[in-house]
């Protein structure tokens, strides 16, 4: 009864998006209750005037564009924090460098290309991801004056890294980043 309802609910609703449509069932319950996924249902936008679709279709595409380099950061911030988690001061800073001048070599050419909006899209990204904000992170990882010196850079070029991302207030983002699976 209880599947014949999500069918239902999936025909009725549109499309379902979901990692894993299949249902939980742990052997312990006995009275037969079932731990369903959290299923997102997306109904077709309707935009405004065509300058607002052409704006959300052309985030969409930066955000494909720069979502390895989201994945590989967020997957490196995690290895370092793992790896320098019972380490001192020193061999920590060593061990960062050396990280440091992996990511030069494999990622500089490529995020020099990025325009200034694919970058502002790829720190708030990062923050979503991390769930800590870009600025915090170069202050834990190097120091609070390189920080300031990457603060100070982004704010010249209109980027925050000291904002923390909001899904309320970048609600088209969320959006796209939800349709894509993240």
């Amino acid at each position: 009864m209880k599947y014949l309802f999500v069918f239902c609910l999936v025909s009725v609703f549109g499309s379902l998006q979901a990692q894993q449509v299949f249902p939980t069932i742990n052997s312990s319950d006995q009275d037969g209750r079932v731990q369903l996924n959290e299923a997102v249902v997306v109904d077709t936008r309707i935009f405004a005037n065509d300058t607002l679709r052409y704006h959300y279709n052309q985030t969409k595409h930066y955000v494909k564009m720069v979502m390895p380099y989201a994945n590989a950061a967020v997957k490196m911030f995690s290895e370092i924090e793992t790896a320098t988690s019972g380490m001192n001061k020193r061999a920590k800073r060593k061990y960062i460098r050396t990280r440091e001048d992996e990511i030069k070599i494999n990622f500089e050419d490529q995020l020099k290309k990025l325009n200034i909006t694919q970058g502002r899209l790829l720190i708030k990204i990062i923050n979503r991801q991390l769930r800590k904000n870009c600025y915090s992170i170069v202050r834990e990882l190097k120091n609070p004056i390189t920080a300031a010196y990457y603060q100070s850079w982004a704010r010249l070029n209109g980027i925050d890294l000291n904002e923390n991302y909001n899904a309320e207030k970048e609600r088209d983002l969320e959006m796209i980043m939800r349709s894509l699976g993240y």
